[in-house]
């Protein structure tokens, strides 16, 4: 089994719940902004655990790498990351209630698409450049 075969499980989870949360049309939200805030907080809260992870032990053992391109790209990652995990916890912040949702959902669907995006992109780059390296270490 990889060493980063449950930073890869985790990113699955939070790209369904991205997914479902993305499914959802402004006339459901309209009409009931709970399912939406539901998913967003299990997805808030799977994020968190991810990020809590890599920052205890997936970024602290890339630094320490002898390769020093590894240890530069994981200071690189983890400070972009850091930026990232910002806007999503202020996203998070602002749609707290399913009544703020319901009460915009065209400004809560363009929002999080965004967020999403910017989410999704990471997620990849860690697949395709950070997992690896740690997988060969």
């Amino acid at each position: 089994m990889a060493r980063t075969t449950r930073f890869r499980e985790q990113h699955v989870d939070i790209l369904q719940l991205a997914n479902e949360l993305r499914s959802i049309g402004p006339e459901r939200l309209a009409q009931d902004g709970g399912p939406a805030r539901q998913l967003l907080s299990r997805l808030l809260g799977k994020l968190n655990l991810h990020l809590a992870v890599e920052d205890r032990s997936l970024y602290p053992e890339l630094r320490k790498s002898s390769d020093a391109k590894i240890a530069s790209m994981a200071v690189q990652f983890e400070t972009e990351m850091g930026g990232i995990a910002e806007k999503v916890i202020a996203w998070g912040k602002r749609w707290s209630t399913a009544a703020t949702i319901q009460a915009e959902p065209g400004r809560f669907i363009i929002e999080g698409t965004e967020i999403m995006d910017v989410l999704k992109k990471r997620l990849a780059r860690e697949h395709k450049d950070l997992y690896p390296a740690l997988d060969a270490m």
